[in-house]
């Protein structure tokens, strides 16, 4: 998606990716029914993962709910906060 312009969709496809790996790991457990920030809210506050979490949450709901529309540098900075996430992420359950 990123390599044809469409930066809010390229967004949305590393934000479920990270989901997944967190639900792979036993981190979260993905619920349609709940909201990103309910899903952020049952990791808790005191986990590693929390610091990395709560931002890729705030911009891709910024994003997604049209209050940010993202660029090539900002979808590249979500990247760099995405892959941040997946290391602490794995890191917590190896």
């Amino acid at each position: 998606f990123a390599e044809g312009g469409d930066f809010r969709q390229a967004v949305r496809q590393l934000y479920l990716s990270a989901l997944l790996t967190m639900e792979e790991r036993g981190l979260v457990v993905v619920d349609r029914s709940l909201t990103n920030r309910e899903v952020l809210a049952r990791v808790p506050t005191s986990h590693p993962v929390r610091p990395h979490l709560q931002p890729v949450v705030d911009t891709f709901d910024e994003v997604w709910y049209g209050m940010h529309e993202p660029d090539a540098t900002s979808f590249a900075n979500y990247g760099e906060s995405i892959d941040a996430l997946n290391k602490v992420v794995v890191r917590e359950k190896d």
